[in-house]
């Protein structure tokens, strides 16, 4: 495909994206693509008010999120980022801790280790029976005279059960940890994000104390038993779990609803799957793609100069921020972007991250999602909308964006709108 964009200077103009933040909570595509056909690397003021520099074209994204000079640790953030995120323009930690996610090598690797080791794919297969009795149990609850949402009825407490089974959190516990994963992923201030973290650490001091003296033969067990092999300390660990708790549960909400949405705006894909059940994992690929639920991953912190693509980005310890989900409708390497198309042929996304940063819980994700999805448009064959898709509400966090609600029916309207433009 022929790249039309206009030529660029090697220092970009900041770009203000503060006139433009409803569009950005909306419907941000339509302004990151804007920006991609001026150039895959842009600095900017964010609608928050903190700057970065955005990467927005997929070979741009994919060269960052492996670039040696660009650094997840908040060590090499600059003063100005830890004191908007971390509350403390001193510190270099997280208040959970140090895990894989905020590490690089060679700590990264040591940190990472034991959660690969106990993610394995027959203990992840091995949960599959605990998926189907949640999915099951779930969707026998849901009214078929009255609307429902299918967030709040259905994926949050799926996603939630399946994370506090691997974790091994009893159930009475189940609405504090929600509660717990909402403020972090969804702070209304950064200092809500901060404050949840800090309530978390003494409850998971706990739950590891307890798996200590009692121990089990769940997932966390496993990870518990390769963690004390390769001498991860209590606080590593307990980091390990809050990032278990995060990247398993709100993502995992967020692939379900939004693949909903988007077969319920995309009728006609609504239909191919449902004359093709085999296509289930290309659909929930394809939502990936389209809609990820996790727009940009964790900060990458320029340590060093660097230039991507013509910018050159120095290495104050800027905020490099990889847009996944505009890089993943970058017309250089998916044609027809714009288009929700179960039956593309897949290519490699970086929706679950790149390189050493790949997220090891993606196949639990889908497994999850690959049931759920299914088993819902099975259940109610005429599923529709409650309402029309402008009047849903997105919530946007530090790294997701999310639907707070997704009310459907039973039964299809007498005329159902749809609006595939606003869709995700």
């Amino acid at each position: 495909m022929n790249d039309s964009r206009a030529p660029r200077n090697r220092t970009p103009a900041t770009v203000d994206l503060r006139p433009h933040a409803e569009a950005l909570l909306h419907d941000p595509n339509p302004v990151y693509a804007r920006l991609l056909e001026q150039g895959p690397v842009h600095r900017a003021v964010q609608p928050d008010g903190a700057e970065a520099w955005l990467v927005l074209g997929y070979p741009e994204a994919k060269e960052a999120l492996a670039h040696p000079a660009l650094s997840s640790d908040p060590t090499q953030a600059d003063r100005n980022w830890r004191a908007r995120y971390l509350g403390d323009p001193d510190t270099t930690e997280f208040p959970h801790g140090r895990n894989m996610l905020n590490s690089d090598p060679p700590e990264h690797t040591r940190l990472r280790k034991p959660t690969t080791q106990a993610f394995t794919p027959r203990r992840i297969e091995g949960l599959r029976s605990t998926v189907e009795e949640h999915t099951e149990r779930l969707i026998r609850a849901l009214p078929e005279t009255k609307p429902f949402d299918v967030i709040d009825d259905f994926a949050a407490p799926l996603t939630l059960s399946m994370i506090c089974t691997v974790l091994g959190v009893p159930d009475l516990d189940h609405g504090r940890i929600r509660e717990w994963a909402d403020r972090v992923s969804f702070p209304k201030i950064p200092q809500d994000a901060i404050t949840a973290r800090q309530e978390l650490i003494p409850y998971f001091d706990e739950l590891i104390g307890a798996k200590r003296q009692e121990p089990g033969t769940g997932l966390f067990d496993a990870l518990l038993r390769t963690a004390d092999t390769d001498l991860l300390s209590h606080e590593e660990l307990r980091a390990t779990a809050f990032l278990l708790l995060l990247a398993g549960h709100e993502t995992t909400i967020s692939l379900l609803s939004n693949a909903v949405l988007c077969l319920l705006t995309h009728p006609e894909q609504l239909a191919l799957l449902r004359r093709n059940p085999d296509l289930t994992s290309q659909a929930v690929h394809e939502t990936l793609r389209f809609a990820p639920p996790a727009p940009s991953p964790f900060p990458r912190f320029a340590a060093e100069d660097l230039t991507l693509d013509s910018a050159e980005i120095p290495g104050d310890g800027s905020h490099v921020k990889v847009m996944i989900s505009s890089a993943q409708r970058d017309p250089r390497e998916f044609p027809e972007p714009d288009v929700f198309d179960i039956s593309r042929t897949p290519g490699y996304l970086l929706a679950f991250g790149h390189s050493i940063h790949g997220c090891p819980g993606r196949s639990l994700a889908h497994l999850e999602a690959s049931i759920a999805l299914p088993a819902l448009l099975e259940r109610f064959p005429d599923l529709s909308l409650a309402n029309t898709p402008d009047k849903l509400n997105w919530r946007v966090g530090p790294l997701l964006r999310a639907l707070d609600h997704l009310p459907c029916q039973a039964h299809a309207a007498e005329r159902r709108p749809t609006n595939p433009t606003r869709a995700a």
